[in-house]
């Protein structure tokens, strides 16, 4: 596992959602339509910024107002970084698009789930 994806796995780490120049609801369609969104996670030297493949069954969107840009957002997805398939989960308040979120390698969790 690449060192990268073992440090953003070990805890909960800072995020940012979406670009700053997205509105809420071009937010609202990434997420929903086209099913991927930029995540940043600002933390690592430089900033890493990915796009997430976002899992609609896992992502809770009914706790957002993305029309007043106000509430909290769940999204989970999948990713390869560093040619290592990851899943990301990260908790996000609409207002503010900062949170926090986690890795972990996804051929893992396929194994736990079969």
């Amino acid at each position: 596992m690449s060192e990268l994806v073992k440090r953003l796995s070990e805890s909960d780490n800072p995020v940012v959602l979406g670009d700053a120049s997205l509105s809420g609801a071009e937010l609202y369609a990434r997420i929903t339509r086209l099913r991927t969104v930029p995540l940043t996670f600002p933390g690592t030297r430089g900033g890493t910024t990915l796009d997430l493949a976002v899992d609609a069954g896992r992502t809770v969107l009914d706790t957002a107002d993305f029309t007043a840009g106000t509430g909290r957002l769940h999204i989970e997805g999948t990713l390869t970084l560093n040619r290592v398939p990851v899943r990301c989960t990260a908790d996000i308040d609409l207002a503010s698009r900062t949170g926090t979120g986690r890795m972990s390698d996804a051929r893992q969790a396929r194994q736990e789930t079969a």
